[in-house]
């Protein structure tokens, strides 16, 4: 049976058409991408398929015992306990098969039991079952799990004893997806998992849903994270839900035929229909009558073909009026952070007209601080920075904070320029606001179109130099087609701060590589960056290898990543070894026979929990140099 099965689902907002007679199903193992427009139901979708909103008709069958994991876009829990105590609470059962296995131990130890051989029986028998129940069950390796989580979403060690209450937003999203990780649900319903993370994280994130047996639903806009993870895609479209096999870009290639397909056939039907209209209003009184009514009887057989519809993109088009010097941005030894405390030090930068620069690097190295000190936001810690004559500087916030909740659209765009409202309004049209909607409150709209909004002003102030922080961050896919494209064509200076691996590779011309107190500059795209870097690392560690024993001295010291890949590979031979003695006692212990002499049940009990305890410190070890691997492994 499928996990979740939807037959014929409907689903109104008041007046307003959601989506209708969806009819689908989740397969268990399934890796199913949920993509459509702004505004087309997703989000209600996932909420249906939890049970959270009701549809208005239609069945939603599920399997029994199916249990669902959820991450909305923005969770509502607030959990008053530490990151620790959330992540743990997942593993309750096992932690409560550790305390009882502890308990059991103690038993055997008591002279009263082991030496009592029917009572020792009884109790060798409840632990030997419980024993591999928590083995089943993960129990020896729990906490390396957990770790491996939490390292992998972009917290440290001592983010475990923090408050989740006291995190920031987006931690708190990374908090709530570790959550559900740990859990291992049948059905996980990510939506937007990857807004609150960098680009390791999201790298990270990619490997471990690709190796989940379980079936997973994502609503995402990061292309190449559809395109690794994505075995099916279903797009939701003018209130109906299509399916497709493949990865993202297997379905864009798909609906493109989709749509050429059903044009073909619409242009077809509404060709035979005019010729038949046409004979009819031809001879309908003449000698030809009589085939004037079978062509019209012929035409109310004719079955109606849609045309297909078309989802509203955005006309945008980046210009400016004057150009720069060549020489557009000089920064000489800046430093910048806050409270004194440098983020990244010694910058010296030359930026010349027409280049384009992407800024990564992980959360909190200082990326948006970069472009806040540019404008004058906030100050530099030292050094200093120049642009050249003649720049005019476009910022787009990635908090959309320069936008007041209590104006309305039309009004936050004539503050850039004053133009006739009947003009502006045919402006805004261009960014999909139309009618009575350019009068609505910015308070109340979307992330979506609020980003719309900021990208209206951005164009009408005509700057040609642009600092964009993360301005795909809520666009849909169309839009940001859109947004890729203008800027494609924009013949100014680009500064762009993003996590979208797409838009670095099609736009960017340089990189800014951000860490901590320090950076690195790299001529080239992402995808080229990331491929210079693994050969630089493979070539270091070739030459490293056979440096040493052609020169018949002492090898120089190798790569870290190679030392603890051995010491790694050494580590995980002796947890097996650990695991198959352990294996063997707990066999030697179900064997009544033992429980004949008294000192062989003590000796193997004895030896049961010394190799228990050591296999807890191997799996930390083991922990340790994964994590090591990973940062070394991490782009800059």
């Amino acid at each position: 049976m499928s996990l979740v099965q939807l037959d014929g689902i409907t689903k109104h907002y008041g007046d307003s058409l959601v989506f209708e007679q969806v009819t689908a199903a989740i397969e268990r193992g399934d890796k199913i991408g949920l993509v459509g427009p702004n505004g087309a139901g997703k989000t209600t979708l996932l909420a249906v398929i939890v049970e959270e909103t009701l549809p208005d008709s239609g069945v939603l069958r599920m399997a029994g015992q199916c249990r669902i994991g959820y991450l909305p876009q923005r969770p509502e829990s607030t959990w008053d306990m530490t990151l620790r105590h959330l992540l743990l609470g997942e593993f309750s059962e096992i932690r409560a098969m550790a305390d009882a296995l502890r308990q059991l131990e103690k038993e055997m130890a008591s002279p009263e039991v082991y030496e009592d051989q029917g009572l020792l029986d009884q109790v060798m028998t409840r632990y030997g079952q419980l024993q591999e129940e928590f083995r089943l069950a993960g129990g020896y390796s729990y906490e390396v799990k957990m770790k491996q989580v939490i390292y992998g979403l972009g917290f440290t060690e001592g983010d475990l004893d923090r408050s989740v209450g006291e995190f920031s937003g987006g931690e708190r999203v990374r908090a709530e997806l570790a959550r559900i990780l740990l859990a291992e649900p049948d059905l996980l319903l990510l939506d937007e998992p990857t807004n609150h993370l960098d680009m390791d994280a999201t790298e990270w994130l990619e490997g471990y849903l690709r190796g989940l047996k379980q079936a997973v639903v994502l609503v995402s806009h990061d292309r190449y994270f559809l395109d690794r993870i994505c075995t099916r895609i279903w797009e939701l479209d003018n209130h109906q839900l299509f399916q497709y096999k493949g990865n993202f870009t297997h379905y864009v290639e798909l609906r493109q035929a989709r749509l050429a397909r059903q044009e073909a056939e619409y242009q077809a039907a509404a060709a035979e229909a005019q010729r038949l209209q046409a004979y009819i209003d031809r001879y309908r009184a003449g000698n030809r009558a009589k085939q004037a009514q079978s062509r019209e009887k012929r035409l109310a057989r004719l079955k109606p073909v849609s045309r297909p519809s078309r989802t509203g993109a955005m006309d945008l088009e980046l210009s400016f009026d004057s150009r720069t010097v060549k020489q557009v941005l000089l920064t000489e030894e800046l430093a910048i952070g806050y409270d004194e405390k440098p983020l990244v030090s010694g910058l010296d930068l030359s930026i010349l007209r027409g280049e384009r620069w992407g800024i990564i690097g992980p959360n909190g190295v200082g990326k948006s601080t970069l472009l806040k000190v540019l404008t004058e936001e906030e100050p530099p810690l030292e050094g200093s920075f120049a642009w050249g004559d003649g720049v005019s500087i476009g910022y787009f916030r990635q908090g959309l904070d320069d936008l007041e909740d209590s104006s309305t659209i039309l009004d936050e765009v004539l503050e850039v320029r004053n133009l006739p409202v009947g003009e502006m309004r045919s402006f805004l049209a261009r960014f999909l606001f139309t009618g009575e909607r350019v009068f609505s409150q910015i308070g109340s709209l979307s992330g979506g179109e609020r980003c719309r909004v900021a990208l209206a002003k951005l164009i009408l102030a005509r700057p040609n130099v642009l600092l964009l922080d993360e301005p795909t961050n809520h666009l849909d896919v169309v839009s940001r087609e859109a947004l890729e494209n203008a800027l494609a064509d924009f013949p100014g200076t680009l500064l762009l701060v993003t996590h979208d691996r797409y838009l670095l590779d099609k736009l960017v011309t340089n990189l800014l590589v951000l860490k901590s107190g320090g950076y690195e500059t790299f001529e080239g795209t992402y995808s080229s960056y990331r491929e210079w870097k693994r050969q630089r690392e493979e070539a270091a560690a070739a030459a490293a290898a056979v440096a040493g024993p052609a020169q018949g001295k002492r090898a120089p010291i190798r790569e870290p990543s190679r030392d603890v890949q051995k010491e790694l590979a050494q580590l995980e031979a002796t947890i097996t070894l650990a695991e198959r003695e352990l294996e063997q006692l707990t066999q030697e212990m179900a064997d009544p026979d033992i429980y004949l002499d008294g000192e062989a049940i003590r000796s193997v009990s004895l030896r049961h929990r010394e190799i228990s305890q050591n296999l807890e410190q191997l799996y930390q070890r083991w922990e340790g140099l994964i994590l090591e691997l990973e940062q070394d492994s991490r782009p800059l």
